[in-house]
């Protein structure tokens, strides 16, 4: 039974995508001193790695659109904490009046 999963194992490592090793050098960038200099750089990186470039934006918008809806969320459940709280001290504030007028 082990070989069996010990095969599948193997079978499923073989199909797994390798990494890719970045086509740019370590040091491309450090080694850019000035602004243009850095901003050609990453003009090389993205058009040699057009693919993790891409994959990286579409990461970055998902997380915005997640954050955006937590924070949307978090906007809706404070504004009801507030309405409920306002809700209770005018009930309070009611009940303080007619324990007055009695």
């Amino acid at each position: 039974m082990t070989d069996d999963a010990d095969d599948l194992k193997a079978k499923l490592d073989a199909h797994k995508p390798k990494k890719k090793k970045l086509a740019v050098p370590e040091g491309f960038l450090e080694e850019a001193k000035s602004y243009e200099g850095k901003l050609m750089a990453v003009r090389i990186i993205a058009e040699r790695e057009k693919g993790r470039v891409l994959l990286m934006f579409k990461g970055m918008i998902a997380k915005a659109d997640e954050d955006r809806a937590r924070i949307a969320a978090l906007h809706e459940k404070a504004k009801k904490e507030k309405e409920q709280k306002e809700a209770l001290e005018r009930a309070a504030a009611i009940a303080k009046n007619k324990a007055k007028k009695k």
